[in-house]
């Protein structure tokens, strides 16, 4: 399923009010908590970003060494 803005402002708008019950079109969600409902929304933006040709960014670790011999 390609998801769409549409879809992210509906979950947005769900989130915001503390409801756990999407209807968008003529279907309805419920999900189980908060949770649930992040985790999907990081589905959604991914795969718009994704259909928009936009890359993810990629973590990047530093790290420092300290002390002697240096």
């Amino acid at each position: 399923m390609a998801y769409t803005q549409a879809h992210l402002d509906a979950l947005d708008a769900a989130i915001a009010q503390g409801a756990t019950r999407v209807r968008f079109a003529d279907r309805e969600v419920t999900y189980r908590d908060l949770p649930d409902m992040q985790a999907t929304r990081a589905l959604i933006v991914s795969d718009i970003n994704k259909a928009a040709g936009v890359m993810p960014r990629r973590a990047r670790r530093i790290q420092f060494v300290t002390g002697k011999g240096l």
